[in-house]
C-alpha cells in the first residue's frame, strides 16, 4: 500500500507539471488570438470585454465558424494622440443563431488629421475569417455568403447612422471587407506578401476617404443585391495591386453573396488583376478609422461570413 502510494505520488508530480504548462501554453495563445487547446466550461453567461491594445488578435470561442477580432492600430504608436478601444460581447453558451454567426463587437475611437504629408489611416479594426478556410482555390470558391448590419455615430447610441452628425464632425472612414489573393498559398495568407487586394467598401465618409485608384476613374460598375458598386484599381505603396469596390452610398445592411463581384473582376481579365487560378488567403471585415473632431462608435450587432467551396 506504502509503495502504491509512493508511486503515485512520484505520478502525481509529472500530472501537474503538466497541467501547469498547458495552463501556460493555453493563455499564451489566447493572448496572441491563437485557438485555445481545449474548450473551457459552458455556462449561460454573456461576457463583454474591452481590448485596447495596439495590435493583436482575440479569438472568442464560437459553435462554428471561427474568428479573430483584432483592433488593429497599424497607422497608431503608444503616446501618439488618439485612442482606439474595441468591446466584444460573446455567449459562454456558445448559443449563436447559426453556425457562422460571428459576435457582437463595437470599436470606439478618435484620431486626429496627420499634418503634412503623414497617412491618415491610424487604425483597421476589423473581424477575419479563422479556422482553416484558407487558403481556397478561388475557382473552389462558390459562394461567399455575408448577413450584417453596422451603425456609426459621434455618441455612444445604439440608434441608426447619424451621417449629418458624422459630417459634422469631420469623421473620415470607411466600411469595409478586406481580401488577399495570389497564385501562392502561403502569400496569399500573408496581407504584406500577397499580389492581390481586393476590397469592398459599404460606407466611405470624409473628404480624404479614398480608395486606391480613385483619381484614375471608374474600371467597372455593378449592383448587387440593390446596392450599386463601382470599381477601381491602383497600386499601394507597396506595389500590391488593389482592386476595390465601392458603394455609391452608404449601405448599412447587406444581406447576399459577394461572389459576382469576383465574377465580374475575373472576366474583366486585365493584367494586375486576380484570376479563378489563384488562391484566397485572408478575409475580414471592419473599418478604416483616419481622423475625426469627436470620438466615433463603429457597431457591429449582427454579421455571418459563410465562404462555401464546390
Amino acid at each position: 500500500m506504502f509503495r502504491w502510494l509512493v508511486n503515485f505520488g512520484f505520478l502525481a508530480l509529472p500530472i501537474a507539471a503538466t497541467i501547469g504548462i498547458l495552463l501556460g501554453i493555453q493563455s499564451q495563445r489566447q493572448a496572441s488570438g491563437q485557438p485555445p487547446l481545449f474548450v473551457p466550461t459552458l455556462d449561460n453567461k454573456v461576457v463583454e470585454a474591452t481590448y485596447c491594445q495596439k495590435s493583436f488578435g482575440v479569438h472568442p470561442e464560437t459553435k462554428g465558424q471561427q474568428y479573430i477580432l483584432n483592433p488593429n492600430q497599424w497607422g497608431w504608436n503608444v503616446g501618439d494622440p488618439g485612442f482606439l478601444c474595441m468591446n466584444v460581447t460573446t455567449f459562454n453558451n456558445q448559443t449563436y443563431a447559426t453556425n457562422t454567426t460571428a459576435p457582437e463587437w463595437k470599436i470606439f475611437w478618435q484620431y486626429p488629421q496627420e499634418t503634412g504629408d503623414g497617412n491618415n489611416v491610424h487604425a483597421f479594426s476589423n473581424i477575419m475569417v479563422d479556422g482553416g478556410v484558407f487558403p481556397v482555390g478561388l475557382k473552389s470558391v462558390s459562394q461567399i455568403g455575408i448577413d450584417m448590419q453596422w451603425t456609426m455615430r459621434t455618441d455612444n447610441d445604439t440608434g441608426p447612422t447619424d451621417d449629418v452628425a458624422l459630417t459634422a464632425a469631420k469623421v473620415n472612414a470607411n466600411v469595409a471587407i478586406d481580401m488577399f489573393m495570389d497564385s501562392d498559398k502561403t502569400k496569399a495568407e500573408d496581407s504584406t506578401k500577397a499580389t492581390y487586394e481586393v476590397m469592398v467598401w459599404f460606407a466611405a465618409y470624409g473628404d480624404t476617404t479614398h480608395t486606391v485608384g480613385q483619381d484614375l476613374g471608374v474600371v467597372s460598375t455593378l449592383t448587387l443585391n440593390g446596392t450599386a458598386f463601382e470599381l477601381y484599381y491602383g497600386q499601394n505603396l507597396a506595389k500590391q495591386n488593389v482592386l476595390t469596390w465601392k458603394a455609391t452610398s452608404p449601405t448599412h445592411d447587406f444581406h447576399g453573396d459577394l461572389h459576382p463581384l469576383l465574377d465580374e473582376i475575373f472576366k474583366l481579365q486585365k493584367t494586375g488583376y486576380p484570376s479563378e487560378t489563384d488562391y484566397l488567403g485572408y478575409f475580414s471585415f471592419g473599418s478604416e478609422a483616419y481622423f475625426s473632431d469627436k470620438p466615433v462608435t463603429f457597431s457591429v450587432p449582427s454579421l455571418s461570413i459563410d465562404v462555401r467551396t464546390s
